[in-house]
């Protein structure tokens, strides 16, 4: 099967998935249910954004039921910050690095921020910046995609995924540098890191390159608080985390422009490692095939 069909049914599987996901948010919205109707009410465009994305489709495509991503993503356009602060009042838990808020709801945990604050954009001085923009302010290719909230007229929604990178990175199955431009290089490293882990994606050269360069200069405390400041806890000590900046250093060290695999943690000793390409093939050939129902 030819790449770009490829990406054209996980296209069509990805807006399945967020309906899906728009379903079951709806009994749950709870307190920032009338926020939810502000911003409709307003006209306010709004699209789920980023590592979203990847839980929800790599959750079905790997496991095959619906995914729970850890924190949702929502980008906003039309709204100033000052505007947002007001409407969602006391939601707001914190305000994030990259000008935007952080709420809490019950089970769920929001990041909402105006489009026109995302860190790229203003970086790239976008005078009228569109969602269409926002495939190429990611610094992971796994997290460069978009889509609408609610759907349009013809009741589908509306996908921004720029060359596709975040498609062709599942189907590869390597995660690559998107923008290398970024404000957090500690937080990058770590993130990627135990993002390929987590995935048991293989890196791609610039991204080995990036951890060769910035990695070696964290110390391994500080590897785990920048755990504990974004995620909450420490997922991957910070031995460990070493390690595998180790063998990405001497991967490029060596071939520059090689793809590299981390070493096995003991759960991916313990699973067959072409267990995820065969599962998701049978998933989109029976998508194809109009057999799944996914709920």
């Amino acid at each position: 099967m030819a790449d770009t069909e490829l990406v054209e049914l996980l296209k069509a599987l990805l807006g399945r998935e967020v309906e899906l996901f728009c379903r079951r948010l709806d009994p749950l919205w709870r307190d920032i249910a009338h926020v939810v109707s502000a911003i409709e009410r307003n006209h306010w465009r709004a699209i789920f954004f980023g590592g979203t994305l990847r839980s929800l489709l790599m959750s079905r495509l790997v496991h095959g039921r619906p995914g729970r991503p850890r924190d949702v993503d929502i980008v906003i356009q039309g709204p100033r910050l000052e505007i947002l602060r007001e409407l969602f009042g006391s939601l707001i838990s914190r305000e994030t690095r990259f000008g935007g808020f952080h709420l809490h709801d019950s089970e769920w945990e929001f990041d909402v921020w105006p489009l026109e604050r995302t860190w790229g954009i203003m970086q790239d001085r976008i005078a009228n910046p569109d969602f269409s923009n926002l495939p190429n302010t990611t610094f992971l290719n796994i997290e460069a995609a978009a889509i609408d909230i609610w759907p349009g007229t013809n009741g589908e929604r509306r996908i921004y995924s720029g060359d596709d990178q975040f498609f062709k990175a599942i189907i590869d199955r390597v995660v690559e540098v998107n923008r290398i431009e970024n404000p957090f290089p500690e937080l990058c490293v770590v993130r990627s890191l135990i993002l390929v882990n987590e995935l048991d994606f293989r890196m791609g050269p610039q991204l080995a390159n990036y951890v060769a360069e910035h990695g070696p200069a964290i110390s391994d405390s500080e590897l785990e608080t920048v755990q504990l400041r974004h995620y909450g806890e420490v997922r991957v000590q910070g031995a460990i985390l070493r390690e595998w900046i180790k063998s990405a250093t001497a991967s490029v060290n060596g071939l520059p422009e090689r793809i590299v695999r981390l070493p096995m943690t003991l759960s991916h000793r313990e699973t067959a490692q072409d267990q995820y390409p065969y599962a998701f093939l049978r998933t989109v050939q029976r998508w194809k095939q109009r057999k799944i129902h996914p709920t």
